[in-house]
């Protein structure tokens, strides 16, 4: 049965609710119903979001959509075709497609379109550059059918692989979840078709970053899939072992978190060039990478450290992941009991999300001002 439909037969049933019931409250054919929930038709965002409404259940989406990807990357790993197209992966819109020969002219053109998307997404959060990216991967997609040389068609699919990539993690921090997922689909498909194993590694990192909160278990499979390619550069396996850190201390293995901790900070000691597609891969950022990790399996006083040094060091080109670390922080200062440090950072974290518009960083803030407040709740009863 399709991942979809098994989730949302679920929660109909636990809700004591028959198909025909159910489909008379939310004015959907039982038929129609029957065949999403055995999987031979896809169910749209506005049917899941249906089902959500309707049942009272909050996060049905969001847990359709770490299902799928799972589901979708599994297959692909194994080796299994998707069905769908390109051009459905992206939700039935795509360019009218490339009548000419394609040349290292339009590879160029989608790697630039991927480099200043991505910065102008660090800087300003993926509400900003969803839209524009994804119409930019609209055209590159249109041009994988076209006639060109087989070094170019290996280039293009690595360039289409990245700016997909990119597009999938902007959406993601927009809260859209569904777009996120099948772009990350075609995100891997055509990675695997560029023979560039950092690209694919990465984009089995940000697969497993989507899903990893719910699913840490599944999310440090995915990226030990990334690290048995040998052929991943010291950087991209730095940053996958600090990933795998903080996936490994969440499924509650502190000792193996620790292990991935130090094996990704010897191979970011080493050094080595980032591969062309990720200039954002930086110190600053395997090191921050590093802290999370840190943080996730109780290490707070070196995290703490580690953050107060870092947190000087961002410059205005990464205003979203220096908020987002304002939020880590003060993460853990609620975590040792500092509750006013941990206050005053989120008042700080909301002043510098004032310029970004990510949907993540947002839930990450309300969900830590939750934190401080309950924690001060916890405090002044003791006492």
């Amino acid at each position: 049965m399709h991942e979809t439909g098994r989730v949302l037969r679920a929660a109909r049933e636990n809700a004591g609710l028959s198909l025909a019931t159910f489909a008379a409250r939310v004015h959907y054919g039982k038929s129609t119903l029957s065949m999403v929930e055995t999987g031979q038709r896809t169910a749209t965002p506005e049917l899941v979001a249906a089902y959500e409404r309707t049942l009272g259940v909050q996060g049905l989406g969001d847990d359709v959509n770490r299902r799928e990807l799972l589901a979708a990357t599994a297959a692909l790993l194994a080796g299994t075709a998707i069905s769908d197209p390109a051009a459905r992966l992206l939700d039935g819109l795509s360019s009218a497609g490339h009548t000419g020969q394609v040349g290292r002219s339009e590879v160029e053109a989608i790697r630039h379109a991927a480099a200043v998307y991505t910065a102008m997404d660090l800087k300003y959060g993926g509400a900003v550059t969803a839209d524009l990216s994804h119409s930019a991967l609209r055209w590159a997609v249109g041009l994988l059918d076209a006639p060109m040389r087989d070094d170019i068609r290996v280039e293009l699919h690595a360039a289409v692989g990245s700016l997909a990539d990119r597009t999938a993690w902007m959406h993601f921090d927009a809260g859209r979840g569904h777009s996120a997922r099948t772009l990350s689909t075609l995100a891997l498909r055509t990675a695997d078709g560029g023979a560039d194993p950092d690209l694919r590694a990465h984009v089995l990192l940000d697969i497993a970053m989507q899903v990893g909160e719910v699913f840490p278990g599944e999310a440090a499979k995915l990226i030990d899939s990334a690290l048995a390619d040998r052929r991943v550069c010291s950087l991209e396996r730095a940053n996958l072992h600090a990933e795998m850190g903080r996936h490994s201390a969440k499924a509650g293995d502190k000792q193996k978190a620790l292990q991935h901790i130090r094996r990704a900070e010897l191979l970011a000691s080493s050094g080595g060039d980032a591969p062309m597609w990720a200039g954002f891969l930086t110190v600053n950022h395997l090191d921050a990478v590093i802290t999370r990790s840190l943080a996730a399996a109780g290490e707070h006083a070196e995290a703490i450290r580690r953050f107060e040094n870092l947190l000087p060091r961002v410059g205005d080109d990464r205003l979203r992941g220096r908020a987002g670390w304002m939020i880590d922080l003060a993460d853990v200062y609620t975590d040792t009991g500092e509750l006013e440090r941990a206050a005053t950072l989120a008042r700080q974290a909301d002043g510098a999300l004032q310029e970004v518009r990510s949907t993540r960083k947002a839930a990450k803030l309300a969900a830590l001002k939750s934190r401080v407040t309950q924690a001060r709740h916890g405090q002044s009863r003791q006492s």
